[in-house]
């Protein structure tokens, strides 16, 4: 009776074992499914948040509010406590705001800071002069890059 007793507790703990293996390989299967789930909103949240960039910010000068398209700003230039923010109609306006406050406003637009003064959008540069450390905007802005931001610069031109 003894060895009976003992074949079927190996039967059982057998059969544990067995149980046990398959539902680890679900656990793995469902693991995996998950996996790919998670990849796939994460996908849909990256894409969700860069289409919800705004595309039109507001600007406020002395007299009143206006609405800009991103796209449509060439530049930012410093003027003490204004910024000049040049559009692509070839409009100028004053904006109440610091450059760097425009600066953390455009950062997710790519815009880029070549000097002291001078906030651009590359999407509008022309053509790069290395030899004068110069670039050309559209509407004919010619602007010099710092010293030590031009090799940043070179980079996000690449």
């Amino acid at each position: 009776m003894i060895t009976v007793k003992e074949y079927n507790k190996e039967t059982q703990l057998k059969e544990k074992l067995k149980e046990l293996k398959y539902q680890l390989i679900q656990t793995q299967q469902e693991l995996q499914q998950s996996k790919a789930h998670n990849k796939q909103l994460e996908a849909l949240l990256l894409k969700n948040t860069s289409e919800q960039k705004s595309t039109t910010i507001t600007i406020r000068s002395a007299t009143k509010v206006e609405f800009v398209k991103v796209e449509d700003i060439i530049c930012c230039n410093a003027d003490f406590g204004y910024t000049d923010i040049q559009l692509s109609s070839g409009k100028t306006i004053t904006a109440t705001k610091s450059l760097n406050k425009f600066e953390e406003l455009f950062q997710e637009h790519n815009f880029f800071r070549i000097s002291k003064s001078h906030l651009i959008n590359p999407t509008h540069i022309v053509t790069f002069h290395k030899d004068r450390n110069k670039i050309l905007l559209k509407g004919n802005v010619l602007l010099a890059i710092a010293r030590r931001r031009r090799v940043e610069f070179l980079k996000t031109l690449e």
